[in-house]
């Protein structure tokens, strides 16, 4: 039922997309997001899918992996589609909002699958790294990368729950909607106990690495800006100033 999100994990591969910065792949992912909520007409859409299709394709990894994030949301994209038929008329304007979605998701998981949780940290920290003095940018980026990285965690438990209690009887697939948000809520008291139980094995752990709040900290691998990361945050810019100005 959850196991096709696969949102928030890490493929390990040796892949051209897995060695650039995570900084420039943070600073990525924001620029395409914006760029993707000005998008006016289908020539925008081909040449961001075309952006998207190449990093995918360079990230060594299947796109059935991304597809499955897509094929999950399929509730979520129906639901645009009835809104936008409800209050819009126009063709276009449903084609570009549920493009939006999909695009998004599809390139926040590249960030994920190609960039570990150090390295996500890292990235986070560097671009908060002016605001230092105004807020604690260290923890702010610690709990930006746990944040990402629990939620396959919580959908791996939210399986194993769901498959226990269909082993005791209860219905999942029901076409009957009362019952059917019956057993749904099911989930949710275990799901609140098991976040609880990680959380707190979260911390045990943290604390025993001498974790400490606060303190600068050093990197096992050092992350180095490379030429190929400058050109490719270039082509970035150009690729939103184009989806803006055209």
């Amino acid at each position: 039922m959850l196991d096709r999100i696969t949102f928030g994990r890490y493929c390990l591969r040796d892949s051209a997309v897995h060695k650039l910065s995570p900084v420039f792949k943070i600073l990525s992912l924001i620029i395409m997001i914006v760029g993707v909520f000005f998008i006016d007409s289908y020539v925008d859409i081909l040449m961001l899918t075309m952006y998207l299709l190449l990093t995918i394709v360079y990230s060594d990894i299947s796109i059935l992996v991304y597809l499955k994030n897509i094929y999950s949301i399929k509730i979520f994209l129906l639901f645009i589609l009835i809104i936008d038929l409800i209050f819009f008329s126009g063709i276009n304007k449903i084609v570009f909002d549920v493009y939006r979605v999909i695009f998004i998701v599809m390139y926040s998981s590249v960030l994920t699958y190609t960039t570990s949780m150090s390295e996500i940290t890292y990235g986070n920290r560097y671009l908060l790294k002016p605001l230092d003095r105004i807020i604690p940018t260290n923890d702010i980026a610690m709990i930006i990368t746990l944040t990402l990285r629990y939620i396959p965690t919580l959908l791996m438990e939210a399986n194993r729950i769901i498959r226990a209690q269909k082993l005791r009887g209860i219905d999942f697939d029901t076409k009957n909607i009362k019952e059917k948000i019956i057993s749904i809520s099911g989930i949710f008291i275990p799901m609140f106990t098991l976040s609880l139980r990680r959380a707190e094995e979260t911390a045990d752990i943290m604390d025993i690495r001498l974790y400490n709040y606060g303190n600068s900290r050093t990197n096992y691998r050092t992350n180095n800006w490379s030429k190929i990361n400058t050109l490719l945050l270039i082509l970035n810019v150009v690729i939103l100033w184009i989806v803006i100005i055209y």
